[in-house]
């Protein structure tokens, strides 16, 4: 029973040490960093990238011509995702 109640009181001496048990705002460090706006237009660019190329390969696996499947994955994620807006090139240099 007494080195149970050592290894408690052990257990709480580490854990009040090491912070952990103290919440975030009695942090020192009251930086927060800005969320960066170009994020969102890559993260949105590479899904339309990926889905596009993954819906090509499908397309061309089922038979069509490369090129063509190409241009019906295009025309079909811009139909399904009608509210995502087309980025130009330009913008992600």
């Amino acid at each position: 029973m007494k080195s149970l109640s050592s290894l408690a009181v052990a257990t709480l001496i580490l854990a009040l040490g090491a912070g952990c048990l103290f919440p975030k705002s009695f942090s020192k460090d009251k930086t927060k960093t800005k969320p960066n706006p170009h994020i969102s237009s890559e993260l949105e660019l590479q899904f339309e990238q990926r889905w596009e190329e993954k819906r090509a390969s499908d397309l061309v696996a089922g038979g069509m011509n490369a090129d063509a499947a190409k241009a019906q994955a295009a025309q079909e994620y811009h139909e399904k995702f009608s509210y995502a807006q087309p980025i130009p090139p330009a913008a992600h240099k």
